[in-house]
């Protein structure tokens, strides 16, 4: 067949032709057409709605801006990680408010992901009772509001004796009904940043431990106990490190300070006390998303062919051996992807720790609507739940990309 004008075997010559095809016929033409079309009329849709908005704010004079980030807020918060004090400005306030929201999230996804896989497992356990505990566990916490739940939580801590009558076990651990106070490691000084970077060096030291054992297990299929090497480094590193500092400074890098009570009420001073309203949020969250993270778990075990589990259980490898060696790698294709959303809904749902008397974003956001636009308020916790969404969900990603082609 003659080649025409346009290069190609039985081409049509025209203006109006891609790859030899009208472009009202082309497929790919046609797709591009659709998503330009798409993206303009979502922009616009977007454009139109915050400009109404914007129209009706200035009609109806309600006040916005952002003028009063820089004014001292004036308003004490309760429970705080960084410093902070009550002259200090807004946007310091909502700074500490998000992280406290930040430790919240991230030790709650941490705690709810390793109560979710162990109740997963024991879901397909070969042990009747276990697999039916963990069966009612998952079908009563995730059908009961998480509000509900937190109010639940909330009144059992409130049924706990108060400050000067509660709880003392072994003159260091004090359960009131205010928290719980515990001994915790004090900073000594500039011993203490040295023994900081020496014990990072040792987490470095035994995650490259693992790796390079890991890889020898597997090529050479004589087992390596990688883990428990990567272990041994990491805690035989951060000892000598600790032992020469002492020696060297004179004083351990990190002191014990111990709780106690403190003038005519009781108050405990010392160490470092949960309080009721971090406990409460806490133990709410990581047992509601557990029991969803439980269901994932499950199902991700499940899609494992049944094949691979018996050809495990044929090499001589152990049950256990044979979920963390073949099942859960594999498993974790499936697992992955609803687990970053429960992760998310977990941020989200920290949203509520107000009605249980920890200051959280949301609860602090609200008490400054009082005294600042309200608008402005909530435009910059929408950005900050926003920016948080999306960094665990980037990061959950990259993992997902990773272990696709592992």
């Amino acid at each position: 067949m003659a080649e025409t004008q346009t290069g190609e075997p039985g081409g049509k010559k025209g203006l109006f032709t891609y790859q030899g095809v009208a472009v009202w016929r082309h497929s790919r033409i046609i797709e591009w057409a659709l998503q330009i079309v798409s993206a303009v009329v979502v922009v616009a849709l977007v454009v139109w709605f915050f400009t109404n908005i914007a129209n009706e704010v200035r009609d109806r004079e309600i006040p916005y801006g952002f003028e009063f980030l820089d004014r001292a807020y004036q308003t004490p918060i309760g429970e705080h990680f960084l410093p902070y004090e009550s002259s200090d400005s807004f946007l310091y306030a909502l700074g500490v408010a998000a992280t406290n929201t930040i430790i919240v999230s991230i030790v709650g996804v941490v705690l709810a992901t390793a109560l979710g896989i162990i109740v997963g497992v024991a879901r397909l356990s070969g042990n009747w009772l276990v697999s039916k505990i963990a069966q009612a566990y998952v079908e009563f916490f995730r059908n009961v509001p998480l509000l509900v739940q937190l109010f639940f939580w909330f009144y059992i801590v409130l049924a706990l004796p108060p400050v000067r009558e509660g709880h003392v076990l072994g003159g260091l651990l004090y359960i009131n009904n205010a928290g719980i106070s515990l001994p915790f490691p004090q900073p000594a000084g500039a011993e203490t940043g040295a023994w900081i970077i020496l014990a990072a060096l040792a987490v470095i030291s035994g995650f490259f431990a693992y790796r390079l054992l890991s890889a020898r297990e597997t090529q050479t299929g004589r087992p390596s106990y990688p883990i428990w090497a990567a272990m041994t480094t990491a805690i035989v590193i951060g000892a000598a490190g600790w032992l020469i500092i002492s020696f060297i400074g004179g004083e351990a890098p990190l002191s014990m300070s111990s709780p106690e009570p403190q003038g005519r009420f009781g108050r405990i001073s010392g160490g470092w006390t949960i309080r009721a309203g971090l406990m409460v949020l806490l133990v709410g969250l990581v047992i509601y998303t557990s029991s969803f993270i439980a269901e994932i778990v499950r199902a991700g075990i499940q899609s494992v062919n049944r094949g691979q589990i018996e050809a495990a259980r044929a090499l001589g490898l152990t049950p256990m051996g044979a979920l963390r060696s073949v099942t859960f790698p594999q498993a974790l294709r499936v697992i992955i992807p609803p687990l970053i959303s429960q992760c998310l809904n977990l941020t989200k749902n920290s949203s509520l720790g107000g009605a249980v008397g920890y200051t959280e974003l949301t609860n602090v956001a609200i008490t400054m609507t009082q005294t600042a636009p309200a608008i402005s308020i909530f435009i910059l916790i929408m950005a900050a739940y926003l920016a948080m969404s999306l960094t665990y969900s980037l990061v959950g990603n990259i993992y997902n990309y990773r272990i696709r082609f592992t």
